[in-house]
């Protein structure tokens, strides 16, 4: 039977052997040269190592195989930052355009905080297109928020982090 409780109790245990789950919340994204802008993006993409897809192989007898393509290092994804009444995300963007690179920069993603953290990825080469933000005098229920997407190329690097994945953080 695959639901008695002594089956359901393996998968649990095999489960519960891998560690605990990463939570999408713990983590931040940082700007090289503007780190601060780290608590000002609460949302991002994270870096995956793919395959750009697939190729399709014909065969004998109209039958057909796939290979993978290569390595996907071109990612994007989209991403949220929150503009204060200071403009810090206004600045920041006018910073990063006239910095002489077309406003391309580096970045890490950190999952945990950059002083606690499990393990960091490096991000090249990345840019945002931001979508112009809607104001509406009638809402007063939630911060400005400005959306748009992260261009960026990950190679697979990660960063040893200084808390063990066991090891909660913080504690």
């Amino acid at each position: 039977m695959t639901s008695s409780a002594a089956y359901l109790k393996q998968f649990y245990d095999a489960t519960k052997a891998m560690g605990d789950s990463a939570i999408t919340s713990d983590a931040m994204f940082e700007i090289e040269g503007f780190e601060t802008i780290a608590l000002l993006t609460p949302q991002f993409p994270m870096p995956v190592l793919t395959t750009f897809g697939e190729i399709e192989l014909p065969g004998p007898l109209g039958t057909m195989m796939y290979q993978p393509q290569q390595t996907k290092i071109a990612h994007q994804g989209s991403v949220t930052l929150k503009e204060t009444r200071a403009g810090h995300i206004n600045d920041t963007m006018l910073r990063l355009l006239s910095s002489g690179r077309q406003g391309v920069f580096n970045a890490k993603i950190y999952e945990g905080t950059p002083e606690n953290f499990y393990r960091a990825f490096r991000l090249y080469d990345c840019f945002f297109q931001l979508e112009n933000p809607d104001r509406n005098w009638e809402d007063r229920s939630q911060p400005l928020k400005i959306t748009g997407t992260l261009f960026f190329h990950y190679f697979g690097e990660v960063i040893p982090g200084n808390v063990s994945p066991t090891k909660a953080i913080g504690s």
